[in-house]
C-alpha cells in the first residue's frame, strides 16, 4: 500500500502559505514512513509535490533501498485547467524524469508511469510509441527500475504491448468498490497480462463529500466493521488488497495513515468479500472526470 501526495498537498496549501504548506507536507511524508510504516510514496510531475517527496526520503532516516518511490510523466493533460491541451511540463518522459530526479535529489526511481494515454498532435509532440521507447531507455540507463502507465484502457495497453521490449509492470487507475473497472474490462486484461493494478481513490465508498447521500454498501459496511472489529477504512482497503490490487491512498494526518495499515491484521471471508463486490457493483461512481475521455 502506498500514500499519495496530490490531495494532501491541496488540503494543506489551502489553509497555509506556500512555504509552510511545503514543509507540512514534507513532515507528513516523513511521519508516514517513520510513524505509520509506509514505504511507498507516490507523486507526479503534475502534482508539483516531487521536491517534498525527495526531502522526506532524505530526511526520514530510512535506507533508500527500503523505500519505493513512484512518479509520473504528465502526458498531454493539463489537470489544473481540466481539459486537453499542450503539455505544460516536459516534452517527453525522458526529460521529465531527469528533471524529477533533480527535484527530488535522488539517483533513481523505483517506478515511473505515463500518467495519461493522450498522445495526439493536439496534445503532445511525441507519439505513445516514442514515449514508451523513452521509458525503456530510462530503465536501460538505470534511472528507473520499473515502468508502467496510469489511466490506460485496454486498447491503449494493447498499443504498448505490440511494440514494447519491456512491457508495463503497472497500470494505476481509479478503483474501488463503486468503480471496479475504470474502463471496460481493464482489470481482467491487466491480470491476464501480468500488469499489476494500482488503485487511486480506493476509499471513495466511505467519503461523504463524494457519496453525498450514502450508497448501497453503507449497511453492509456497518455490519462487517462490527463483525471484524475494524474501521471502515480498514475494511475497504482490505477488500482492495484481497482483490489483487495495490491501494494508493492519502490523508492529512499521520494518525489516519497509521489506521490504514491496520488492514493487514485481518482477512475478509470469501462470502463477505463476494457480498461487498456484488453490492458495490450495483452503484457506479466516477470521481475523476478524465474517464469520459478514456472510453
Amino acid at each position: 500500500m502506498g500514500t499519495g501526495t496530490t490531495q494532501v498537498h491541496k488540503k494543506i496549501a489551502a489553509k497555509e502559505n506556500v512555504a509552510k504548506a511545503c514543509e507540512d507536507l514534507t513532515q507528513l511524508l516523513v511521519d508516514s514512513i517513520t510513524y505509520a510504516g509506509f514505504t511507498h510514496l507516490d507523486t507526479a510531475e503534475v502534482y508539483t509535490t516531487e521536491p517534498e517527496v525527495g526531502k522526506a526520503v532524505n530526511r526520514c532516516g530510512v535506507d533508500r533501498s527500503k523505500l519505493w518511490i513512484t512518479s509520473k510523466y504528465n502526458s498531454g493533460w493539463d489537470i489544473p485547467r481540466g481539459k486537453p491541451g499542450k503539455p505544460p511540463f516536459s516534452s517527453g518522459p525522458y526529460e521529465a524524469l531527469v528533471k524529477s530526479l533533480e527535484k527530488m535529489s535522488l539517483s533513481y526511481l523505483d517506478l515511473y508511469l505515463i500518467h495519461f494515454p493522450f498522445f495526439s498532435p493536439e496534445n503532445t509532440e511525441i507519439t505513445l510509441e516514442e514515449a514508451w521507447k523513452q521509458m525503456e531507455r530510462l530503465v536501460e540507463e538505470g534511472k528507473v527500475r520499473n515502468i508502467g502507465v496510469s489511466n490506460f484502457n485496454v486498447s491503449k495497453l494493447e498499443e504498448i504491448l505490440k511494440i514494447a521490449k519491456i512491457k508495463p509492470q503497472v497500470n494505476q487507475i481509479e478503483y474501488n468498490l463503486y468503480l471496479q473497472n475504470q474502463t471496460p474490462g481493464v482489470v481482467k486484461f491487466c491480470k491476464e497480462n501480468d500488469i499489476l493494478v494500482e488503485a487511486y481513490s480506493p476509499l471513495t465508498p466511505i467519503i461523504p463529500s463524494k457519496i453525498k447521500d450514502g450508497g448501497p454498501l453503507d449497511p453492509l459496511i456497518h455490519e462487517l466493521t462490527e463483525k471484524y472489529g475494524v474501521t471502515k477504512s480498514q475494511l475497504i482497503l482490505r477488500w482492495v488488497y484481497q482483490s489483487g490490487v495495490v491501494a494508493v491512498t492519502t490523508s492529512s494526518t499521520k494518525e489516519r495513515l497509521k489506521e490504514y495499515t491496520g488492514m493487514t491484521s485481518f482477512e475478509i471471508e470469501d462470502d463477505d468479500f463476494k457480498k461487498l463486490s456484488d453490492v458495490g457493483s450495483t452503484f457506479n461512481f466516477t470521481g475523476f472526470s478524465i474517464i469520459k475521455f478514456l472510453q
